[in-house]
This record gives structure tokens, C-alpha cells and sequence, in this order.
């Protein structure tokens, strides 16, 4: 019987990549707890429980399968519900030195299957490896000839894993491709290596304190940077042990993830915004009265931008519960850096400021005059050891701290570029400052350096600028939330439609039966009103739409160009449509 006690974790230089990795906790502690995954998302049944032993030998089968009809560097698609045969089917690519593409599993929708077709094109993909209850779903594109992809459900191989033959990866060997979320027709996929992988889950140890004792708990898609990095593999590359669920669980039901970390002791857990705000509103008092989130020392919300007033609301609900506010840790992060780019302290807390609002729009983070209108942004962490630096999108200029730019990135978790695109590798990867500084990774996201950390603004393809003032979508959209108990939870996508002068739309879904009365005709003009009176837009408009009109990627983020595009061809289906002002309105905007 190999011992069930915690190994210490080794060096950094001894750690390679993560089948050493993986090998070496298989070796020294095979019998202690790796994985559990909850069925049904409910903590103590239906549990599937893997130990590190069990993990490395599921590796080796799927490994031994693959190496009997690929090649090192070959491409395996990866299209798995959520569960043990994607980890298990992941860790085989590693093991075999083939390349992983974690994809979305279809969904019963054409769009779905059309983003598989655009990535097996992409990466030039021959083999897919899935799971028994998805080959159903997979079958008529399979059979339609169009893929020529050989196939088999990982979870139902017929090798022996000991036919597997050790493949030992260097730090320049391609682990997997994450592709981005986006369109199907221009799918992106992230060059990813082993030692962008060991460089992230050192830059996340580094910034969450995680160590060798690590207990994660997440429900998070497979096929997400987030949930892939930082929620999967963090806990197997420190030898800890990952509880888990699916998103479905997660949504159906979100009291699940709270009862798990309690249940599980958990101290570190990886969600979106939205995911706090649905906790902190779907859990009851009896529900809170079950828990003890006493153990949570990390909370990681990596949305852009973070909601201080959502991790506000989700510390005071579950304060009475144990959870500490010092726990609740915003970062920041993308899949071309493999995951993490920066990360607040463990147990530091929030770190909040709050700026002279007009500057903010001119690009610059000043402090506010007494009686002058203020900004609040909370800061997504310090970097650690990826480096940061804040430049000007036109003049290339790196920007002094308080000025507004875009996030460049630098450093060993940087990936290596995307897949068979070297044009829009060059335009992202390998960037070079005015002043000639070079290997940079331009990430597209606005923010700006403030005593060492970093405040994400939002995103350059979303900002409205309208007379010179930079405005950005997320605070129109949590603007409106206030206004009507109808509006609380609905999510909203706002953006610009050009024109002299500008026109911004706002999307906003609300819930009917919270409606109390109140006309959808006289709600939408209300909201178009606050919105123009509250960022002085000249021409404004609303659509109210039912709950889930709103189209977000998969990892929870508001699709505003996408929301343009349907709006433009006219393809909303609008519960109310109010007409454009152009007059600065009178009396108040709430209803």
C-alpha cells in the first residue's frame, strides 16, 4: 500500500512538464485522492473518485490507443460531455505526445457543429476521441463524410495500458490548442506548450499560495483556459485532490457549488461574475444556514471587468456562512497567456479605488475633486512572473501608471502563437514598442498599472466612444440594473452603431413576471432616458428581450458584436422596441 500522505511538491526546475509531473505523484503517493466527480453536482453521492494511480493508468490506455495510429504532433479533437473521460482522454494526448483540442461538445444545434467543423479545418485534425453518451450527437456529422475524422469513445478503449511507450516532452513540445471563443467560420487556436503549462501553474501557486494540501472545487467547462488551467489541472500538477461538476449542475441548481465547497472543505475555487451574482440571489436562508465556507481562502473571479457590487453582494450574503471577504480574489488572464496573468494575494482581499469619472473617459485614473463624479474599479491583482506593461494601441508609446492603454504581455506562460495563422500571430504575438522592446503578447483588453496593480477597463473591439469620451459597455449595462426589479437579473449588451452623432443600442433582457404592472413601453423609454441622461450619449435606444436573448461565448462573456450584427440584420426578437431620443429628457429615469 503506497501512502496516502500529501507528497511535497518539488522544485520548479524539477517539474518539466505534467506527465513528469503526473508520473512522479503516481509513483510517490498512488493511492491518495485525485478527482471526484459529483454525478449530479450533489456533494457525498454519485461520486466517481480517482486516485493519482488510477489517473496515470487511464492516461497510459488512452496513450497506448493513440500511439497505435498517430504521431507525435498529430491532432486529436477532444469532444466530451463533462467528466472523467476528458481528463482522462486529455491526459492520453499528453502522454502520447499527440496534440489535445479540447472542443465544446455539440448541443443539438447546427452552430455547434459548424464550430467543430471550423477547428478540425483549422488544426488539420484526423482523430477524435469522445465519450459514449456524445457519440449520439456526433453521429449524422461523423457519417455526413465531411470530416473524415477517425473516432472512437475514450471511454470505451480496447489497450492495455501497459503497451504505452513513455514519451518524454520538452519545454518547446505543444501540449494543446485552446481555441477562443468567437466565431465558427474564424476559429483561433492558441498554441500551447508544456512549458506554458508549467509556467501558468507556477504563476498561479505563486499569486493563490496553492500547495501540495490544495482542495478545488469547480464546475467550470473542460474546454475554457479557466477550467482547463485553472480549475482541472491545478490541484493534479501540486498533488492536491479536485472535487468537480458539470456547468449544467452548476446552473440548475447553484446552491451545488457553495454545498460542495463546504462539504469538501475546499480553499480554492475558480467562477465568473455572473456565477457569484446567481449564488448570492438562488440561495436561501435555510439553504445558507447548511453551510460553513470557513475553509475558502481563495475565490477567483477572472471576469472583464469585475463587478465590485456583485462580490460585494456574494460577501455579505455569506458572510453569516464563514466566508471571509479577505478571501474573494479577482485576477486577470487569457488563453494566448495559457491562463493567468495576474492574481490578488491569497487571503489579501479586494483592492478597490475610486477615480475622477470625467478623466476616466479622457483615459486616465486621477483622483476625484471633493463633489466631482466618481469611477470605482476594483484591481485584478499584481503580476508575478509574467511581465505587464500598459501601451498606447496607436503610437505604441508604453504608458506611465494612471494612464489608460492597452494590456501587453510578457513571459514564459506566453503561448507560442495560433495555429496555422501566422498573420494574426504576427499581430499579436511578438509585439514590439515604440522604444523597441519586444516579445509581447497584445491582448486586446484596456486597463491601466496603479501602484503595482492592474485595473482591466474593458475591451478595445467594445468601447463606445462618443465626442471624445471613452465609454465602455459594461458600466452602461450595470447602469440600468437599478432602475426596475425587472431589469436586477436580466443580462444586457450594449454598443454603438456609428453615425453623426453616435448611436448606442442596449440590448436588455427582463424578466415579465417581475414586471409589477408596468408597462415593457414606458420601462424601455425609462432606460433609454437614464442612459442618455447618465453618460450623455445624443442618440440612444433600447430592446428589451426575453431571459437569454443575449448571446454569450463559453465561458459566460457578453457577445456585443454578435448582439450588433443580429440587431443590424434585424434578427432580435424584441418584447419592446423604444424609439431613438435624441432630446436630453426630463424628469427622473427611474420607474
Amino acid at each position: 500500500m503506497r501512502s496516502t500522505t500529501p507528497g511535497t511538491a518539488p522544485e520548479p526546475a524539477q517539474r518539466p512538464d505534467f506527465v513528469t509531473v503526473l508520473r512522479r505523484w503516481a509513483a510517490e503517493q498512488g493511492d491518495r485522492v485525485a478527482t471526484v466527480y459529483l454525478e449530479d453536482g450533489t456533494p457525498g453521492t454519485d461520486e466517481i473518485v480517482s486516485t493519482y494511480a488510477d489517473l496515470d493508468r487511464s492516461a497510459r490506455r488512452v496513450a497506448a490507443w493513440l500511439q497505435a495510429r498517430t504521431r507525435p504532433g498529430d491532432r486529436v479533437l477532444l469532444a466530451h460531455l463533462p467528466g472523467p473521460a476528458f481528463l482522462d482522454a486529455f491526459l492520453g494526448c499528453l502522454y502520447a505526445g499527440v496534440i489535445a483540442v479540447p472542443a465544446p461538445p455539440p448541443d443539438g444545434r447546427r452552430r455547434s457543429l459548424d464550430r467543430l467543423s471550423g477547428i478540425v479545418a483549422d488544426a488539420g485534425i484526423g482523430h477524435l476521441l469522445t465519450d459514449t453518451p456524445t457519440m449520439p450527437l456526433l453521429r449524422e456529422w461523423l457519417d455526413s463524410g465531411d470530416t473524415g475524422l477517425d473516432h472512437v469513445a475514450s471511454d470505451d478503449l480496447a489497450a492495455d495500458p501497459e503497451d504505452w511507450r513513455p514519451f518524454a516532452p520538452t519545454g518547446d513540445t505543444v501540449a494543446f490548442l485552446q481555441y477562443t471563443s468567437g466565431s465558427t467560420s474564424t476559429p483561433k487556436g492558441v498554441i500551447v506548450t508544456h512549458a506554458n503549462v508549467v509556467a501558468n501553474q507556477e504563476a498561479i501557486a505563486e499569486a493563490a499560495g496553492s500547495t501540495s494540501e490544495i482542495r478545488g472545487v469547480g464546475w467550470l467547462p473542460h474546454f475554457h483556459d479557466m477550467g482547463l488551467i485553472g480549475q482541472l489541472l491545478h490541484p493534479l500538477y501540486l498533488g492536491g485532490t479536485l472535487y468537480y461538476m458539470s456547468p449544467l449542475a452548476f446552473l440548475k441548481r447553484p446552491f451545488s457549488w457553495l454545498e460542495a465547497i463546504s462539504h469538501y472543505r475546499a480553499t480554492i475555487t475558480p467562477a465568473p461574475n455572473f456565477a457569484y451574482e446567481l449564488a448570492a440571489r438562488r440561495t436561501s436562508d435555510e439553504q445558507l444556514a447548511q453551510l460553513d465556507l470557513s475553509s475558502l481562502e481563495v475565490a477567483l473571479n477572472g471576469a472583464e471587468p469585475i463587478s465590485i457590487p456583485v462580490l460585494e453582494r456574494f460577501t455579505r450574503r455569506f458572510a453569516p456562512a464563514g466566508l471571509r471577504a479577505e478571501a474573494m480574489s479577482p485576477c486577470y488572464g487569457l488563453a494566448e497567456a495559457t491562463l493567468l496573468v495576474t492574481g490578488t494575494p491569497r487571503l489579501r482581499g479586494l483592492r478597490t479605488c475610486a477615480v475622477d469619472a470625467a478623466s476616466f473617459q479622457q483615459g486616465r485614473l486621477t483622483p476625484a475633486p471633493s463633489g466631482a463624479a466618481v469611477q470605482h474599479l476594483v484591481s485584478s491583482g499584481r503580476a508575478g512572473i509574467l511581465g505587464v506593461s500598459i501601451v498606447d494601441p496607436d503610437t505604441l508609446e508604453v504608458l506611465p501608471e494612471g494612464r489608460i492603454g492597452e494590456i501587453w504581455v510578457t513571459g514564459p506562460s506566453v503561448g507560442a502563437g495560433y495555429w496555422n495563422n501566422p498573420e494574426r500571430t504576427a499581430e499579436t504575438f511578438g509585439r514590439t514598442t515604440a522604444d523597441g522592446q519586444g516579445g509581447f503578447l497584445s491582448t486586446g483588453d484596456l486597463g491601466a498599472l496603479l501602484d503595482g496593480e492592474l485595473y482591466v477597463t474593458g475591451r478595445i473591439k467594445d468601447l463606445i466612444i462618443v465626442n471624445g469620451r471613452n465609454l465602455y459597455p459594461h458600466d452602461i449595462e450595470e447602469s440600468v440594473r437599478p432602475l426596475h426589479p425587472a431589469l436586477a437579473t436580466g443580462a444586457a449588451a450594449a454598443f454603438a452603431l456609428g453615425g453623426h452623432p453616435e448611436h448606442v443600442v442596449l440590448v436588455q433582457e427582463v424578466r415579465p413576471k417581475h414586471l409589477d404592472g408596468t408597462g415593457t413601453a414606458e420601462l424601455a423609454a425609462a432606460v433609454t432616458s437614464h442612459i442618455r441622461h447618465a453618460f450623455q450619449i445624443p442618440r440612444a435606444s433600447t430592446l428589451l428581450v426575453a431571459p437569454g436573448s443575449v448571446e454569450r461565448t463559453t465561458s459566460g462573456k457578453i457577445q456585443r458584436a454578435r448582439m450588433r450584427e443580429l440587431y443590424l440584420r434585424d434578427e432580435l426578437t424584441a418584447l419592446e422596441v423604444a424609439p431613438v431620443q435624441t432630446a436630453e429628457p426630463a424628469g427622473t429615469s427611474r420607474v
